[in-house]
């Protein structure tokens, strides 16, 4: 496999690595969303506390927890964490 820039391979690569990028950048905002409303806080304290609890290697595990937090509490409801602000 040629990972010469340009290359099909290499931009296959390049595309996935975006998505992914794009995966945890989504993830992150989700879980600092649910975080602002359970903790009643700005967006950067929100962040600030995800990155100090939990660094940078687990602020995605950490997202990805609270997120599954909420969509199991959510039971049908549209918006299941603005209840527990």
């Amino acid at each position: 496999m040629s990972l010469t820039r340009g290359s099909e391979q290499w931009r296959e690569r390049s595309a996935r690595e975006l998505v992914e990028r794009l995966r945890l950048r989504a993830t992150l905002s989700e879980g600092v969303g649910i975080l602002r409303t359970w903790r009643r806080c700005e967006q950067q304290q929100a962040r600030d506390d995800l990155y100090a609890e939990h660094g940078g290697a687990g602020q995605d595990a950490e997202a990805r927890r609270v997120i599954a937090v909420v969509d199991a509490a959510a039971d049908g409801q549209a918006d299941p964490e603005a209840t527990w602000a």
